[in-house]
């Protein structure tokens, strides 16, 4: 196989006020020919800037400081050779971008290397069309309008888009990149801009644009990240079939090792800018050989796990990294030998696996490994005590904000976020609620606790009425029911400290405050003393600051004698007040009280302490900020600030979207510790589906507004009955190659506006089991693109000028004809053919066919309503007619199909 890219001892370092950051360090990596190629790491171990390394795409105060990056294209090569006069950069078919001037690395871009970027709301230009956007990859590299770079040419690139319509040819092409990408309708979406996509839509157009010149490299930055498993199954399927198609390779950068496990060919294991484990997708997900990638792999998520193994420690700083072996201060097997010198490569597997590892070890025992925490878990069981009840809560947005908006003809329809569900969450208990973005889970997260107040339906906490609560009263009722949001980072202040942060709620609800009914207690531990002799006893306060459990407040102390010294810890950071009673130079008694503190002010102090070890942060970490601080950590913050008010139930939003699989362990299983600690109610909010079956115990389905099943988590993912419910857990990556995909259930679209949501179940439009009329003889298949056809009718968003365009091409002069855009004439059943073939590939009867062409000939005569009418009389299901109710099995599922 040849190899198309090569990166050999690629080294890239940024400058800054503390030294150099050494990003990328002495990395090598190849992708071959027709090959997909994974990249996978923890953040912060390189990954993104090897590939904007690859793409010379690093900025100031960015560098490649030594090493290549190689390109194999004849053509290229000849190109730059004729342009830039036998250039030090060409060898024969090989272009080293690295040496290569900018002018010549902008002719490689687009043309023989694309990028995927992570972002596709931030890296599409919203002031620009979609189209504009696909066309200029075009216009720069396959129709002459390459230019340099300059202010002039700058401006200049814009203006043509403002003055005058795109080349016909460059249309063509780009409705053709669209629709290559299943954009839906390519030529009337063509002229929309990036906001009117969904984010599914936004990242396809992203593809169009790295894919629209046909590189024989595609660069895929965490293409998937920010989607949902639906749609990240989608793009991940298109990826598969444009590669087959364009016969080019891949490389795919991402922390997501299901999707690696599905996509790639050969692995990558990238740790502090090295590569540390590559090898075959097979050999390094089966025999991983690199304690950094076992332990990577250990840390996901499993059937079979009932506590998760994280990997303790961060990802050293990349300025100053320790010697020999980078991983050595976090590996469980490091060996002296581990933390000095280089570290070589070693061969493992067979003589025809080409599988590396950089570690001084040939193996390692991995049986002891996660053993302390596994059985450091208890569990805790749900009670059937609800906690929280939910009545047909609804949460409408309004369009029109005042008198002026409705003045001015605004759209008066509302958001329906949330649009009456019903669900109970038991004390003790996790109810996971999961479901695609859009579907309404965070809004009813936030209006469940008022913090957006419902605008319709019941919300009974701990049997109060929130409803009839007025502001000081929800304040108050807000130390019970506290949330952890999604992204840490935008929810802390970042002027306020993490002392501070935490500290807030303590000061709003003026609290610690002890309960009058617990009793303190002490539990001692004593050496170098005779017990006897040491008195140790707790004030009824220190509830306020370590709560309690059926009525008893308890401090652990340790008092240690040693050479006529005592020492007293108190592991709850409550304050110890000691007396010490001495024969001559001997200690002969001591006498310990533990109590919360006098003041206000260190009873406050005390119990952020406190929280700050219950959540596993350092106390000397109360003085920093939220940018001080790595994703996990203050994602710590937020959970330590959410149990500050000492709380009984808390909607966790997204706790671990956001996070690397190694720190979401870690937080997985602090939020299993506090629940068992200080026995805690979820409401689990998530779209990764691994993650809520590992900590939920019942799974709530919500799709557009609605709850459509409730069920056990292991009930639901063994048994799922609703259709929605059965696509989403077959989209979820399985982190194994061996892994049987072939049974997945790939949904087309998106999920519909919630301002119009569909009649009926919300759901049909989608769904790959809708249940057609009675009397109707139709394949499900055949069906679902009837249904399809129809929904694009009654939104008016068939391409009926391009249809024509189609039909002229191969027009029969002597047929009736009807006018097209430019003036010609095309054959009106053509045009009906052309509309039918392009969205219907299954067969139909000739009755339902004859249906199907009345309808399309009314579209043709711009009579859109009459076509949806046709259709609907014939084709309409009780999907659409009746909506399904829930029902109040201990298994229910929304869905006609049930009913039946």
């Amino acid at each position: 196989m040849r190899n198309l890219l090569s990166l050999s001892d690629l080294r890239t370092q940024f400058s800054t006020g503390r030294g150099r950051v050494k990003a990328v360090d002495g990395l090598d990596l190849t992708v071959g020919e027709g090959e997909t190629v994974g990249l996978v790491g923890e953040s912060g171990s390189g990954k993104s800037v090897t590939a904007l390394s690859a793409m010379g795409l690093v900025d100031d105060p960015g560098e490649i400081v030594s090493g290549s990056v190689e390109l194999e294209s004849a053509r290229l090569a000849d190109e730059f050779r004729a342009e830039y006069n036998n250039p030090a950069f060409v060898d024969g078919d090989v272009v080293n971008l690295v040496d290569a001037p900018e002018e010549a690395l902008r002719a490689v871009r687009g043309r023989e290397l694309g990028m995927i970027f992570q972002d596709p709301m931030t890296s599409l230009n919203p002031s620009l069309t979609v189209g504009e956007q696909v066309a200029e990859s075009l216009r720069l590299h396959q129709y002459g309008g390459r230019r340099k770079d300059s202010w002039f040419n700058a401006v200049r690139e814009l203006l043509p888009r403002i003055s005058r319509d795109i080349d016909d040819e460059i249309v063509e092409r780009t409705i053709e990149v669209l629709e290559s990408v299943g954009i839906p309708e390519p030529g009337a979406r063509v002229d929309e801009f990036p906001h009117e996509f969904s984010g599914g839509m936004r990242q396809r157009v992203l593809i169009a644009i790295a894919l629209a010149c046909q590189p024989r490299v595609l660069v895929a930055d965490e293409p998937t990240t920010a989607l949902d498993v639906t749609i990240q199954a989608q793009i991940l399927d298109l990826i598969d079939d444009l590669q087959e198609d364009l016969g080019m390779s891949v490389l795919m950068i991402t922390h997501d090792l299901g999707v690696v496990a599905e996509t790639c060919d050969r692995v990558a294991v990238m740790y502090a800018g090295e590569i540390v484990e590559e090898g075959p997708v097979e050999e390094i997900f089966h025999n991983p050989s690199h304690p950094y990638t076992y332990t990577l792999l250990e840390s996901l998520p499993s059937e079979e796990k009932e506590r998760l193994t994280p990997i303790e420690g961060n990802v050293p700083d990349l300025i100053d990294m320790p010697e020999g072996c980078h991983f050595a201060p976090r590996c469980p097997w490091a060996k002296p030998e581990c933390t000095s010198g280089e570290i070589p490569y070693k061969q493992h597997g067979g003589d025809e696996v080409d599988h590396r590892s950089k570690c001084v070890l040939d193996d390692f025992d991995t049986s002891e490994y996660g053993g302390d925490a596994i059985e450091s878990s208890t569990g805790t069981e749900p009670t059937d005590r609800p906690l929280l009840e939910v009545d047909g809560m609804q949460k409408y947005y309004e369009q029109a904000d005042g008198i002026l908006d409705r003045f001015l003809g605004a759209d008066d329809r509302s958001v329906k976020a949330v649009d009456g569900i019903d669900f109970t969450v038991y004390e003790g208990e996790t109810l996971g609620l999961v479901g695609e973005s859009g579907c309404g889970k965070s809004t009813a997260g936030r209006s469940l606790l008022h913090l957006t107040p419902p605008t319709g339906g019941r919300v009974v906490f701990s049997g109060t009425d929130l409803s009839g609560l007025d502001s000081d009263e929800l304040r108050a009722m807000r130390r019970d029911m506290q949330m952890i949001f999604q992204d840490p980072m935008s929810s802390l202040d970042p002027r306020m400290t993490v002392g501070q942060t935490i500290r807030e709620p303590l000061d709003v609800h003026d609290l610690p405050v002890s309960d009058p009914d617990v009793r303190g207690e002490v539990d001692v531990t004593v050496t170098g003393i005779d017990a006897g002799r040491v008195s140790v006893t707790a004030s009824d306060e220190i509830d306020a600051i370590v709560g309690s459990s059926n009525g008893v407040a308890t401090a652990t102390v340790t008092v240690t004698v040693a050479d006529g010294e005592v020492d007293v810890a108190v592991e709850e950071r409550l304050r110890a007040e000691v007396e010490v009673e001495r024969e001559g130079d001997v200690v002969s008694g001591v006498t310990v009280r533990v109590t919360p503190g006098d003041s206000t002010s260190e009873r406050r102090r005390r119990r952020v302490h406190q929280l700050l070890d219950a959540v596993g942060l350092e106390v000397g970490q109360y003085d920093r900020y939220p940018h001080e601080l790595s994703g996990g950590q203050r994602q710590r913050v937020g959970i330590a600030r959410a149990l500050a008010v000492d709380p009984d139930f808390i909607v966790a939003d997204e706790p671990v979207s956001a996070l690397d699989v190694s720190v979401q362990a870690q937080i997985l299983n602090l939020l299993e510790d506090l629940q068992e600690r200080f026995g805690l109610t979820y409401l689990f909010i998530a779209h990764d589906l691994s993650v809520v079956r590992h900590i939920s115990d019942r799974v709530a389905v919500m799709y557009l507004g609605e709850i459509v099943e409730v069920a056990a988590t292991d009930e639901l993912f063994d048994d799922p009955r609703h259709p929605y419910t059965q696509a989403l857990l077959s989209a979820i990556p399985e982190p194994d190659p061996a892994a049987e995909t072939g049974d997945r259930i790939i949904l087309e679209g998106d999920v519909p506006s919630p301002i119009n949501p569909p009649s009926g179940c919300h759901f049909r439009t989608r769904c790959p089991q809708v249940i057609p009329p009675a009397d109707l003889d139709i394949e499900q298949a055949a069906y679902r693109e009837v249904m399809d056809l129809r929904q694009r009718v009654e939104r008016e968003a068939l391409d009926v000028e391009s249809a024509r365009d189609a039909a002229l091409d191969a027009g029969d002069p002597s047929a009736e004809a009807t006018v097209s855009a430019d003036g010609g004439t095309a054959d009106a059943g053509a045009v009906v053919d052309e509309l039918r073939e392009s969205h219907l590939s299954h067969s139909l009867s000739p009755e339902l066919r004859g249906v199907v062409d009345r309808a399309l000939e009314r579209v043709v005569a711009d009579d859109w309503d009459e076509a949806a009418e046709i259709l609907r009389e014939r084709f309409e299901s009780v999907c659409e007619r009746d909506a399904p109710a829930l029902g109040e099995q201990t298994h229910p599922a929304a869905c006609h199909l049930i009913d039946e």
